[in-house]
């Protein structure tokens, strides 16, 4: 990939290959490693990862900075590529081919274990957040400052991203056309629902149409919390049809575009990582779409 240096792909070599190493036998596949620097720069990559090289860039720049450390995100619906962030200096990308995207949380637990190896790797120090200084004009009747009130992080959105280009003699309704075309990967769902007047249960049955296509992939911000909504309603008889499995059905009951995954939970007390394998499965099947809580 362009702008990496090759004294950083050799160096950082032996600890993706232990990453590989480790992870691989608990996934039973293998898994593909990019560690990005805060900036967004690669310092080390595969070949797996140069179509989604331009998107996790700009994913990095935007959010590096709204993530912790030891924070992890899943931002593209429907493909396998969860980001670590391991440190103040970069974060490990993770993608495999096959399996559920639920299966890589298992690298929680074990990534800070690589933090001080790659940390060594890059010497490059991110900026300190400059914090203003107050000069305080104290009067004996003056009361105490207020506390500086802690800057509001930016809200988690859901950004839509048309995949296809609509050619001009393409025929399509004129509101899905007007939708598609502000599915720029810049405009956000509510940004869509107010330019083309359009109310989100007709916005999502659009996106879900087409996404179902592959023509739109949907993307997120931030640090959103997960609604489940069902694309379409489920009846009893689609368990014994096999549409469903009994689990998924269970789970079905409460994607009513109120309840978050930690309600799902609670509710039906299913053990988190199978929850969320669960319902990554029904997402990629279109059974269910994720919308945030806001």
């Amino acid at each position: 990939m362009e702008g990496i240096s090759v004294s950083a792909q050799d160096e950082l070599y032996p600890v993706v290959t232990e990453i590989i190493a480790e992870l691989g036998p608990i996934l039973s596949t293998r898994p593909y490693v990019a560690i990005v620097d805060y900036k967004g720069e690669f310092k080390y990559t595969e070949t797996e990862f140069e179509r989604y090289s331009e998107f996790i860039t700009n994913f990095v720049r935007s959010n590096f900075g709204l993530l912790a450390i030891g924070d992890h995100s899943m931002p593209i619906s429907g493909d396998n590529l969860a980001f670590f962030k391991i440190s103040r200096k970069a974060l490990i990308v993770i993608y495999i081919k096959k399996g559920l995207i639920g299966q890589l949380l298992v690298f929680k637990a074990r990534m800070m274990n690589y933090q001080s190896k790659i940390d060594e790797l890059i010497p490059e120090e991110p900026p300190e957040v400059a914090v203003p200084s107050l000069t305080v004009h104290e009067s004996p009747s003056a009361a105490a400052p207020a506390p500086t009130p802690e800057p509001e992080e930016p809200k988690a959105k859901v950004i839509p991203v048309l995949l296809k280009t609509i050619g001009k003699k393409a025929k399509f309704p004129l509101q899905e056309v007007v939708m598609l075309n502000y599915c720029d990967g810049k405009n956000s769902v509510t940004d869509i629902m107010n330019k083309g007047n359009i109310g989100k249960e007709a916005l999502w049955e659009i996106l879900d149409k087409y996404k179902k296509k592959d023509w739109i992939k949907i993307t997120y911000t931030g640090n959103p919390i997960f609604i489940p909504v069902l694309t379409k309603e489920i009846p009893a008889m689609a368990v014994q049809l096999g549409v469903v499995n009994k689990k998924e059905f269970e789970i079905s009951k409460y994607c009513n575009g109120t309840n978050t995954i930690d309600d799902i939970e609670a509710a039906i007390g299913m053990p988190r990582d199978e929850l969320e394998e669960i319902i990554d499965k029904m997402e990629k099947n279109n059974i269910i779409h994720l919308e945030i809580e806001t």
